[in-house]
C-alpha cells in the first residue's frame, strides 16, 4: 500500500537552509512536517495535492528577526504584508517593546499612535506611558475589548485564542519592565530594589516562554537606564539560554536629555552589546547595524567604506573573541524605521496639528512671523525631521514626486530653490502653498551599495523592522502615515538585489542568511531548513521575477514572484493570495 501524503512539490529546485547546493527534486508534506525529499524525481504516493512548482525554488520559509509584529498581530492576525512576501515566521518584542508585562501603565506608542494623540493629544512625539485605564475606554470602542496583559502568558493566550498565520518567537523588552517598576518616574537611574524588581520580571518572562531580552538604548525609558541595570537583567535571560538584543546607540539621543547626557558615538552601543555578551556569557544581537563612526558631511563613498570596515571590525574582532554576535539590517536602502510618510506638510506636523488640516497649515504660512520661527527652529537643528545641522545636504536629498505646480515634479529641494531664487528652507513654505498635500521622497544615496556591503557579512540577517498588516492600513491621525515599504517587499527587495541584480550572493547562502541562520540564532528547532522531519515552513519563489513594488508614495504593494507559502504543513498562500489559513504557532523558549 502506498503512502498518503499531504502536499506534494513537484519539480523543484530544492534550496534546504544550510548553504549546500541547491538541486532538482521533490518534497512531500504530511501533517505539520516534511516527510520525503527526494533528488532528481518526487516520492511516490497518494496526494490531497499536488504543486507543480515548474523549477522554481522551494526552500525554508523566510524569518524576520527584528519586526514589531507581536504589537499588530491581535490585530491583523493573517498577517498578509509578511505571509506574502514569503516569511513564515517572525522575532518579536524588539527595541525594549514587547506586548507586556504590563502595570498601570501602557508603553508601546507605534502602533497605537492612533488612540495615543486621541487620548494624550500632543503637539510633537508621544509621550511613551499613557494610564492603561484611559487607554481601554478608547481601544474598547474601537475593539471591542481591552489590554489587561499583566503577564507575558497573559498576552500568549490571547494570541492563541485569536490564531495567526506565522510563527511568533517572543522576545521580553526591558522598556516595559522598566516602566512595570518605575511608572512615569523612570527617567533617572534605577535603585537597587528597583533593579531587583525588574529581574525577577525578566525571570517571569523567561517562564512564559520568551526567547530573550530586547532593550531600547535610543528609546524612553531604556536610555536612561545604567548598564549595571541592562547587564543585571542579561544575566537572568542568560540563565534559561535567552539571546540579547539592543540597537546601536545614535548620534543625537531621543527626547529630554538628562544632565549627564553627553552626545553618543553609534560604536558605543555596539561595543556595549558586546561587553553585555561577554559579562553576561551570552548570544548577542545588534539591529540595525550601521557604521560606528559618523562621517560630515557625508556622500564621500571613500569615508563612507571606511567607516563600513571598521565598524564590522569590531564584529568580526568580537567573534574571534568567542562572542555569538550577529547583527541585522533594514532591507531597502531608501527607509528605514516602522512607518513613513509621503506628505511634505509631514515637516511641519507639530503645526498641522494646530492649524487643523493641510490647507489651513498653508494658509498660517502667509503669517511671516510663523515662518520665522519655523525656520530658526530648523535652521538651528531643533526639528527632527529636518536638520541642516545633521544634514546639511538635506536639501538635496528631498525630491518632490506629486505636485498641482508641475514645475516641482522631479526635482529636489536645492533645484526648486535654484529656481525660484530663494532659500531651501524657504522653498518648503512655498511647495506647501501651492499645494498643501504635495507627496515626496526621500533619495538618501545614490546607490545601495553601502547596504550590500552589510549584506554580504557572514554574520547578516533581515529585520524589517515594520508591523504585519494589509493593503488598507493607514494611520488616521498626525501625518496619514503609511507602514514601511520593507512590510511589504523587504525580503523580495534583499534577494533581488543580492542574487539576480548584483550577484553578490549565492542563490544558497542568500536563502541561509534569512532561513537556518536565524533559527540557529533564535532556537526555533526544526525550523529554517529543508528536511525530513522538519516543520513544513516552506516558501516558492521565483528567483527571476521576485521583486518589490512598494516606494515611499505608495509602500502597500505586494511583491511578485512569490507564489506559495506553507505554515506548519498549511497552505496560507496560494497563487500569491492569502487563504485564510491560521496555522502559525508562538515558538516558545525550548527549556
Amino acid at each position: 500500500m502506498s503512502d498518503e501524503y499531504d502536499v506534494l512539490f513537484k519539480n523543484a529546485l530544492i534550496v534546504d537552509g544550510t548553504g549546500a547546493p541547491s538541486f532538482k527534486g521533490g518534497l512531500a508534506i504530511k501533517g505539520e512536517r516534511i516527510q520525503k525529499i527526494t533528488k532528481d524525481d518526487f516520492p511516490k504516493g497518494d496526494y490531497k495535492k499536488i504543486l507543480d512548482v515548474k523549477g522554481n525554488v522551494v526552500s525554508p520559509g523566510f524569518i524576520d528577526v527584528h519586526n514589531h509584529v507581536d504589537l499588530s498581530i491581535l490585530y491583523y492576525p493573517r498577517a498578509e504584508s509578511f505571509v506574502r512576501q514569503g516569511i513564515t515566521s517572525f522575532v518579536g518584542g524588539h527595541c525594549g517593546d514587547s506586548t507586556g508585562p504590563y502595570n498601570e501603565f501602557i508603553g508601546e506608542p507605534w502602533f497605537y499612535v492612533d488612540i495615543y494623540q486621541e487620548v494624550r493629544p500632543t503637539m510633537g512625539r508621544s509621550e511613551w506611558l499613557i494610564p492603561k485605564d484611559d487607554f481601554n475606554v478608547r481601544h474598547k470602542e474601537l475593539y471591542g475589548w481591552e489590554i489587561n496583559f499583566k503577564t507575558m502568558a497573559d498576552y500568549f493566550k490571547k494570541v492563541e485564542e485569536t490564531k495567526l498565520s506565522p510563527n511568533m518567537a517572543p522576545m521580553v523588552g526591558h522598556g516595559d519592565i522598566r516602566s512595570y517598576v518605575m511608572g512615569m518616574d523612570y527617567k533617572r537611574y534605577a535603585k537597587k530594589k528597583e533593579i531587583n524588581e525588574m529581574k525577577k520580571l525578566v525571570e517571569q518572562a523567561m517562564l512564559d516562554g520568551c526567547i530573550g531580552l530586547s532593550v531600547g538604548r535610543t528609546y524612553e525609558p531604556g536610555r536612561w537606564a545604567s548598564f549595571e541595570e541592562i547587564l543585571a537583567c542579561a544575566k537572568v535571560a542568560s540563565k534559561y539560554g535567552g539571546v540579547y538584543n539592543s540597537h546601536s546607540l545614535r548620534s543625537l539621543p531621543r527626547g529630554d536629555m538628562s544632565p549627564d547626557d553627553v552626545p553618543a558615538h553609534p560604536i558605543w552601543g555596539i561595543q556595549e552589546v558586546i561587553e553585555i555578551g561577554k559579562k553576561a556569557k551570552m548570544s548577542v544581537e545588534v539591529s540595525h547595524l550601521g557604521s560606528g563612526w559618523v562621517v560630515t558631511p557625508d556622500g564621500n563613498d571613500i569615508m563612507t567604506e571606511a567607516g563600513i570596515r571598521a565598524t564590522l571590525k569590531v564584529i568580526d574582532d568580537a567573534v574571534k573573541e568567542k562572542v555569538n554576535i550577529h547583527f541585522d539590517i533594514i532591507p531597502h536602502y531608501q527607509t528605514g524605521g516602522i512607518f513613513t510618510s509621503p506628505y511634505l506638510f509631514a515637516i511641519f506636523s507639530q503645526w498641522e496639528k494646530i492649524a487643523g488640516s493641510p490647507e489651513q497649515l498653508a494658509k498660517a504660512f502667509n503669517m511671516k512671523d510663523l515662518r520665522e520661527e519655523i525656520k530658526k527652529k530648523i535652521n538651528s537643528g531643533d526639528l527632527l525631521s529636518v536638520n541642516p545641522k545633521r544634514d546639511p545636504l538635506w536639501a538635496e536629498k528631498l525630491y518632490v514626486k506629486v505636485c498641482k505646480d508641475e514645475r516641482f515634479v522631479d526635482k529636489n529641494i536645492k533645484e526648486i530653490a535654484d529656481l525660484l531664487k530663494v532659500k531651501p528652507v524657504d522653498v518648503l513654505f512655498d511647495i506647501l502653498q501651492a499645494d498643501p498635500w504635495t507627496k515626496t521622497m526621500n533619495a538618501r544615496t545614490k546607490d545601495d551599495w553601502a547596504k550590500l556591503e552589510y549584506f554580504k557579512h557572514p554574520r547578516m540577517m533581515i529585520g524589517c523592522d515594520t508591523f504585519a498588516i494589509d493593503e488598507n492600513y493607514q494611520c488616521k491621525t498626525g501625518t496619514l502615515m503609511l507602514p514601511n515599504q520593507n512590510a511589504f517587499g523587504g525580503m523580495a527587495y534583499y534577494l533581488r538585489r543580492m542574487i539576480r541584480e548584483k550577484k553578490l550572493l549565492t542563490i544558497e547562502e542568500a536563502v541561509r542568511k534569512i532561513t537556518k541562520m536565524p533559527a540557529d540564532k533564535f532556537m526555533m528547532k526544526d525550523r529554517g531548513i529543508l528536511k525530513e522531519g522538519a516543520y513544513a515552513d516552506i516558501t516558492v519563489w521565483n528567483p527571476k521575477t521576485i521583486k518589490d513594488n512598494g516606494d515611499q508614495i505608495e509602500p502597500r504593494r505586494y511583491p511578485d514572484g512569490i507564489m506559495n507559502v506553507i505554515i506548519n504543513g498549511q497552505i496560507v498562500v496560494e497563487d500569491n493570495k492569502h487563504t485564510g489559513a491560521l496555522s502559525g504557532k508562538i515558538l516558545y523558549r525550548q527549556p
